[in-house]
């Protein structure tokens, strides 16, 4: 007998060879393909999940924009006052303009709000004094607070810019806004 060709054994393990890597491709192809579905169903899955707490949020979102509207209505039915019947005419409702009269003779002086505004006032002018007989020194607002009881719960700052603008006292923020002193030039 003869012995086969190389051409001949050679070509045969090639087949073989050919065969074995595209079924080793179909089978890594099939790996790849049976994964991507994988992914796609759980990707599937947590949309799905997403999608019904998006609608349950949507109906809370519901009963609460009735529940406001129910309270706007409400709201509305309170401010708004009662409908006049159509038979009186606009011109008509308005009330009557009446002629000017003396203003009464009062015998009380001024009224509580001037009142408080002077008793301020004061206070202004003796802090301006204080700081006047200490020329020079810088004082914070807990300084000027604790020196003069008066001033209560009073917000120093608020309490002491008419003077600042005014310019009867100056004030020194090189230490930051929070700790502003408060001063009257020697």
């Amino acid at each position: 007998m003869k012995a086969p060709r190389r051409s001949q054994v050679g070509s045969s393990q090639a087949d073989n060879l050919a065969r074995n890597a595209i079924a080793t491709a179909l089978d890594v192809f099939e790996q790849i393909d049976n994964e991507a579905k994988q992914k796609k169903l759980a990707h599937r899955g947590a949309l799905e999940q997403a999608k019904a707490n998006a609608l349950e949020r949507i109906e809370e979102l519901r009963q609460q924009v009735s529940q406001l509207d129910e309270a706007l209505a409400a709201v509305d039915s309170i401010t708004q006052p009662a409908p006049k019947s159509k038979s009186i005419s606009p011109k008509s409702a308005r009330p009557k303009p009446t002629l000017p009269t003396a203003a009464p003779a009062t015998t009380s002086a001024k009224p509580t709000r001037r009142k408080a505004l002077s008793k301020w006032g004061k206070v202004r002018k003796r802090i301006v004094e204080w700081l006047k007989a200490r020329p020079g020194r810088k004082f914070s607002a807990r300084d000027l607070a604790n020196a003069f009881p008066d001033l209560g719960k009073q917000q120093v700052s608020l309490f002491l810019k008419p003077l600042r603008d005014a310019g009867t006292i100056q004030t020194d923020t090189s230490e930051g806004v929070v700790k502003t002193k408060y001063y009257v030039k020697a």
